[in-house]
């Protein structure tokens, strides 16, 4: 076969398949076939793309390895393998060394249940001297309200490790609170007990103090690449994915992505997130994920394209001997159903005309794009009818009594 012949690419999409539908759009639209595995009746969008060549739909995620399996025991050539969340990287950890012998793994699964461990990052971040927020694992609803005690800031609770195992999925992002109290209030409805979540102090400042550094670290050669970010908006003021986002060229955000990067020796993506605090001017860390981000295609206008960067390392490596050419600045990437959802949290904001402006500036659109309408189209029903079912809420919330 001739080397320079593409080899197929297998995505694995998760829910809402935003990811994947990046990195189909990406190799489908340079003639790479692309494979999409997905859950049978999941929402998601990759496999509607016309970049997707052909799709496996399983039960569930548990039979995600014996799909991939099958998949890689008919093929000539090893594929490469793209996860897009954690979740099904979790799954597919205790069979990293049979996957590897029949595709090209451009994720750390095998190390997925030490690399999604938000006790292990943080704790990592710190021993290599990067800020980290005061964090506690609450294993009861007595121990979360203790937290109060020793902190006057408002706190933030994410899902913990034990989230992602098994079946079991937070049905939320973030909750921010100002105090304990209140925290234990949102929670009860989405855990059964605080041991599932993790609880920090939250870090002062909007959702345009946070960034990004989305990078990929080459197995075939010495090579480190990282393009920095921020977000404008996400889906829940002060916590959620993002909705609006900028490239933007920030040194120290890209240093320290490249520090865990090698330090974790990790080979592949990671991408990092820090908040940046203005009153004592430094950038704490908040997360990193061992996959590309949601919001991958925030790159492309910057020259960043993570999956065929990932690509070229196990297919073509000589096209990664200059590495691509950065420009980091000015490039937005919007969301609209996070945007609608921070609007609907935010009101006010839809109504100031700074709101709009990286709409007008030819952002790179999460789902649309005029050469691949098929996802649009499934996530505008989608979103019609999320619209639509706040609407109902909405209106039996204002016929209760007492509003």
């Amino acid at each position: 076969m001739n080397a320079t012949q593409p080899a197929e690419a297998v995505v694995c999409a998760g829910d809402t398949g935003i990811n994947a539908l990046a990195t189909v759009r990406s190799l489908g639209r340079r003639g790479i076939p692309v494979h999409v595995v997905a859950v049978k009746g999941s929402p998601q969008i990759a496999s509607s793309s016309r970049y997707c060549g052909s799709v496996t739909e399983v039960r569930d995620a548990s039979a995600l390895y014996e799909a991939l399996r099958e998949l890689g025991e008919g093929c000539v050539r090893a594929p490469v393998l793209y996860v897009d969340n954690d979740r099904m990287m979790r799954l597919l950890a205790p069979h990293a060394a049979a996957l590897g012998k029949q595709f090209r793994i451009v994720d750390a699964i095998a190390d997925a249940e030490r690399l999604t461990d938000k006790a292990f990052q943080l704790e990592f971040a710190g021993a290599a001297g990067i800020p980290v927020p005061r964090s506690w694992f609450p294993r009861t609803w007595t121990e979360l309200h203790e937290i109060g005690r020793g902190t006057g800031k408002r706190l933030i609770a994410k899902p913990s490790p034990a989230s992602f195992s098994g079946a079991s999925r937070a049905g939320f992002k973030a909750l921010v609170a100002p105090t304990a109290q209140d925290l234990a209030r949102q929670l009860r409805p989405h855990v059964g007990s605080p041991g599932e979540v993790l609880v920090q102090e939250f870090i002062d400042g909007d959702d345009a103090q946070i960034y990004a550094g989305l990078c990929y670290r080459a197995r075939s050669r010495d090579l480190c690449l990282v393009l920095s970010a921020r977000k404008l908006r996400q889906s829940a003021p002060g916590a959620g994915v993002m909705a609006v986002g900028q490239a933007l060229d920030v040194p120290q955000v890209r240093e320290m992505t490249r520090l865990l990067a090698e330090k974790l020796d990790l080979r592949g993506v990671i991408c990092t997130e820090f908040k940046f605090s203005r009153r004592d001017r430094k950038y704490y860390f908040i997360e990193w994920n061992p996959r590309p981000a949601y919001f991958q295609s925030l790159g492309w206008k910057a020259g960043f394209d993570l999956a065929y960067l990932a690509y070229c390392d196990h297919v073509w490596p000589e096209r990664l001997a200059a590495g691509p050419r950065l420009n980091g600045n000015g490039h937005y990437w919007v969301s609209l159903r996070a945007d609608l959802m921070h609007f609907s949290k935010a009101p006010r904001r839809a109504f100031e005309i700074a709101t709009w402006l990286p709409y007008l500036r030819r952002p790179e659109w999460a789902v649309f794009s005029l050469d691949d309408l098929a996802p649009w189209r499934k996530a505008t029903k989608q979103l019609a009818g999320w619209l639509s079912g706040n609407a109902v809420r909405a209106a039996t919330l204002n016929r209760r009594p007492g509003h």
